[in-house]
């Protein structure tokens, strides 16, 4: 194996594990509950018969058995299996001490909290202990016990409504991580295809040009400086070709594309026969130059395809609080020229630095594409 391919499966055997309790199966949850049903309906069914041993109840036994062995399934149908357990704990006050349900009511409102708010199942559970535990006149021992049984009815839908809350909030962040993940996914194809389209649209456009000319021409000087131009300009698209997909590669924060040299750029222009004067006031620096350099880029290619253009000014200035680039031609149809992806992306690439970006034809003749990138 590579050191690539151990460095994933590392990160892979290291990813977090749920909790404990989260990677317990459903069945193993219900089996649980099935046990705790049946405890509970042997110590009802003990009491009845310790209070009363003569002649016990039917209703006592309907009421114990209904209070207990619905928490079997009170995972799978809780609200049925509280109105269950509710009706039956009217009959608790006959054999428990204190007279009302601690076990089977509670844990069902805990289930039924933790699934939605359940404020109306917990106000009818509370009326139902309150019947069961009070008696007139009031004695002390009487108000003890319904503190008891109501702090114990209370704090079982407290802690389901905390489990719920706590839930929907993991969710949450999950759902907002997801989100981002897919935003920051799409900003990134985003940024490819725009670096994609500026480096093989230019080369190409350069190449188609030289090509076209030469087909015209026919002579052999003319025919050898052409294809050293279409050569150089092949190169230097495999190596900003290559330099993308370099950073595309590392691991970590991929950094800024360096800019390619704008010589370069202006002599691969001027052999596919456009003159091109450059205004340079200052320089660039940082990943405004790569910004700065793709905005000439994509205009002189637009230059070069649509203006049918002799001649192109390219004036890069400094000033205090913003960065001026401007590219003019003196083509012809510049109010027929489209816009296309190229310019969509230049202007995203200008609204990063929170500039201004204008693209238009001249008022006397030409085209100018403006960008002012704030400092």
């Amino acid at each position: 194996m590579t050191p690539d391919s151990v460095a994933r499966v590392g990160n892979v055997l290291e990813q977090p594990r749920p909790p404990l309790l989260s990677r317990i199966p459903g069945w193993a949850w219900v089996s649980l509950d099935i046990v705790v049903a049946l405890l509970l309906a042997a110590g009802f069914l003990g009491l009845i018969h310790s209070r009363n041993p003569a002649q016990p109840g039917l209703l006592d036994f309907t009421g114990a058995l209904a209070t207990s062995l619905p928490l079997a399934v009170r995972r799978l149908w809780p609200r049925a299996v509280f109105v269950v357990v509710l009706i039956g704990g009217l009959r608790m006050r006959e054999f428990l001490i204190p007279q009302a349900d601690p076990f089977g009511l509670p844990l069902v409102l805990y289930t039924l909290a933790t699934r939605n708010k359940a404020v109306p199942a917990l106000l009818v559970a509370v009326a139902v202990t309150t019947q069961g535990v009070v008696e007139l006149p009031l004695r002390g021992q009487t108000v003890d016990q319904l503190g008891l049984v109501l702090a114990i009815v209370v704090a079982a839908w407290t802690t389901g409504t905390a489990v719920r809350q706590r839930r929907l909030y993991t969710e949450q962040l999950a759902a907002q991580a997801e989100d981002r993940a897919r935003a920051e996914a799409a900003r990134e194809r985003l940024r490819i295809a725009r670096e994609l389209h500026d480096v093989i649209g230019h080369s190409l456009s350069t190449i188609a040009v030289q090509a076209g000319i030469e087909r015209h021409v026919g002579d052999a000087r003319e025919t050898s400086r052409a294809l050293g131009s279409i050569e150089e300009t092949s190169r230097s698209a495999l190596r900003e070709t290559r330099r993308l997909l370099g950073v595309l590669r590392e691991d970590g924060p991929a950094d800024v594309v360096p800019a390619p040299d704008l010589g370069e750029l202006l002599s691969g222009v001027r052999a596919a026969g456009l003159e091109v004067e450059l205004r340079l006031d200052g320089k660039v620096r940082g990943e405004m130059e790569l910004t700065v350099y793709r905005i000439v880029q994509e205009a002189l290619t637009n230059v070069l395809k649509h203006a049918a253009a002799h001649r192109a000014t390219v004036l890069i200035e400094r000033q205090e609080e913003e960065l001026v680039v401007e590219i003019a031609d003196d083509g012809r149809n510049a109010r027929e020229r489209p816009y296309g992806h190229g310019l969509t992306g230049l202007r995203e690439r200008v609204r990063i630095f929170g500039g201004e970006f204008e693209a238009g034809a001249h008022p006397v003749r030409g085209f100018r594409v403006t960008a002012r990138l704030a400092l």
